[in-house]
């Protein structure tokens, strides 16, 4: 809905038949089902251009091509199906089912769904990638590590950034090492 700050949407989780290892039916459960999902207060349509530096304080939805830098602090963005976005992004969730090259930064989460192509690095506490999803990039989960980068990042955009005590990215907990194999 337009005009309201997001109507939260509960998704059931539905199981997908898929074949295990043995040839046997077995429940594959969507990545992102089971978790809440933020109706966008905002959209930019398929045939929307747009160059410059994108800043906001509600959540969008990008369906049309993005150049330059996005900062939605406190917010969530999800690059659609149809979004091609070349700009070094920064927000709270960050979920990606088009094209974005550029390096992605988020407080919370940052899914890359089946349907994407990802040429970037990702920062974030959590990430997921869905299998058929296209990356190429590295994965850093020690978003404290980059504090000095994302506030490079918000300076040029007027926001500051900001890591929740107490969780993964304070340093508070040792990392899990990610490693991605060719």
């Amino acid at each position: 809905m337009l005009g309201s700050k997001s109507d939260t949407i509960k998704s059931e989780v539905n199981p997908k038949p898929s074949l295990a290892g043995n040839g046997s039916a077995a429940g594959h459960f969507d990545v992102l089902a089971a978790q809440e999902v933020s109706a966008p207060a905002a959209i930019i349509g398929p045939k929307i251009r747009f160059r410059g530096e994108l800043v906001g304080e509600e959540d969008l939805l990008i369906q049309g091509q993005i150049d330059g830098t996005i900062d939605l602090k406190d917010n969530n963005l999800t690059v659609g199906e149809q979004g091609k976005v070349k700009a070094n992004v920064l927000a709270k969730t960050i979920t990606v089912q088009g094209e974005v090259e550029g390096d992605i930064f988020a407080q919370e989460r940052i899914a890359i769904l089946s349907s994407s192509n990802v040429q970037g690095n990702l920062v974030a506490e959590r990430v997921i990638l869905e299998d058929g999803a296209r990356f190429r990039g590295s994965i850093d989960m020690d978003v404290e590590a980059h504090r000095d980068q994302l506030q490079k990042v918000g300076e040029k955009t007027g926001a500051s950034w900001s890591v929740k005590p107490g969780t993964r990215g304070a340093g508070t907990e040792k990392q899990p090492e990610t490693v991605l194999e060719e």
